[in-house]
């Protein structure tokens, strides 16, 4: 595509016949809040079905975009807090390194299907790497499934219950920065950092280059997305999965013995009727599959992303074997058999290999909380300078600087550009902001 310059700095023109280059193209312009279609000559109905594409994906564009954005207002304060207190507390004796194998995976969601899938999945552990979103791993232990990997991306502390049927069985926990610590003590055995670029600040390239076992994965939102990125990116072998299913049948989201079905088990009484999957299944967005699944605004994203994931790993060669059963979005995958699933497994070496190295040496350990120590030492004196320059005042330039290096800070704002353009009323709320976090970072800091 290539850009036709235009008089007025409000219009751009483009000529490209792809899809995807223009709605990228698009996406540097800014961001936006609405779409509409302005038709300047005929010669819209010369390629409507393309033009009417273009439509739906910028529309889907910019809906993406503000659903993003309300999520970072939510969450983006809470992320940054679990990644400095995780930095500060982690024990850095338990992480590991990735090392990719070559063993085939299976990533188990907890969508109703891993219940047809528990018997196959008990039967081929041997040849299978099991690699669990968190809230599948107690259904999974509790079948006697040998659980090897175990996803972890929730911020908030509501799926600790998840962790609890596991009694102490040991497994890789492949957690963010920005999870809950409590994740991190739930659970023992080695653990493989994770950190999620959940906003464009310059916060995540420093942590990048800090010399850390940290392993960068995209923005995806989703743990179950985030362990088909991992099964793809650590193994080389077919990647399986159930339980993931971006759908679900009226009145039934979760499988048999997830956090949520045992909740409204304890709940039930002769005056209660487990109606809470029921609200989930009347709640507003909700809409009826092609193939009779209900599914939301939020599980339709999830599987768009889940797609892109298989597709990437199709285009490589690899084999995606689809295990479920039931009500689910379709995704790009082979739709297999338990049977036909086995066939495949029966070339594929044993999953004997851990998809992680074996936890560093002393030196090593203590080399990470150094320099995990010296970044958030190096973020503080940041805050400690913006505040200082907040209260004395200073040249345009170096404040304009420090904002910007401070911008993880305010990331959460609902306009951070009010800030970084140095408006007043913004950088009061700035002033707070640097207050609480040079207070949360020297607080873990201490010796």
């Amino acid at each position: 595509s290539r850009d036709l310059r235009s008089a007025h700095p409000g219009l751009a023109l483009i000529r490209s016949d792809d899809l995807r280059a223009a709605v990228d193209w698009a996406r540097g312009m800014g961001s936006f809040r609405r779409v509409e279609l302005v038709r300047l000559s005929g010669g819209y109905d010369l390629d409507r079905p393309f033009y009417d594409a273009l439509l739906s994906a910028l529309v889907a564009e910019v809906a993406l975009g503000l659903r993003n954005r309300v999520t970072l207002v939510r969450m983006g304060r809470l992320w940054a807090r679990n990644l400095v207190r995780n930095l500060g507390s982690l024990p850095w004796e338990d992480a590991v390194r990735p090392l990719p194998d070559n063993s085939a995976v299976a990533v188990c969601g907890a969508g109703p299907s891993l219940d047809a899938a528990l018997p196959f999945l008990l039967r081929n552990a041997g040849r299978l790497h099991v690699m669990a979103c968190d809230t599948a791993c107690g259904p999974l232990a509790a079948a006697g499934v040998p659980v090897d990997s175990i996803v972890c991306l929730e911020g908030q502390v509501y799926n600790l219950a998840d962790f609890l049927p596991m009694e102490g069985r040991r497994a890789r926990l492949c957690v963010d920065l920005s999870a809950h610590p409590s994740s991190f003590r739930a659970l023992s055995g080695p653990k493989l950092l994770l950190a999620s670029a959940w906003d464009d600040s310059g916060l995540h390239g420093r942590l990048a280059a800090a010399g850390l076992p940290i392993l960068g994965v995209p923005p995806l939102g989703s743990v179950g997305v985030l362990a088909l990125h991992l099964a793809r990116v650590l193994h080389g072998g077919p990647i399986l999965f159930a339980g993931l299913d971006f759908g679900f049948e009226p009145g039934r989201t979760h499988c048999s013995g997830s956090p949520v079905e045992l909740a409204e088990a304890r709940r039930e009484s002769r005056l209660y009727r487990r109606d809470g999957r029921w609200a989930a299944t009347f709640r507003p967005g909700v809409r009826t599959l092609a193939g009779g699944a209900l599914c939301d605004p939020a599980l339709s994203m999830y599987a768009g992303l889940a797609a892109e994931e298989l597709e990437r790993a199709g285009s490589g060669g690899r084999v995606t074997v689809d295990l479920r059963t039931g009500a689910r979005h379709p995704l790009p995958a082979a739709a297999a058999g338990f049977t036909a699933a086995e066939r495949i497994l029966a070339g594929c070496p044993a999953a004997g290999r851990p998809a992680v190295a074996e936890p560093g040496a002393a030196g090593e350990t203590a080399e990470w909380r150094r320099r995990a120590e010296g970044f958030l030492e190096t973020e503080a004196r940041v805050m400690g300078e913006l505040r200082g320059a907040l209260r004395d005042g200073c040249d345009r330039e170096r404040l304009s600087g420090l904002v910007t290096r401070a911008d993880w800070s305010f990331s959460h704002f609902p306009d951070p550009e009010r800030v970084l353009a140095l408006e007043v009323d913004a950088l009061k709320r700035v002033a707070a902001e640097t207050a609480y976090w040079r207070g949360r970072l020297a607080a873990m800091t201490r010796g």
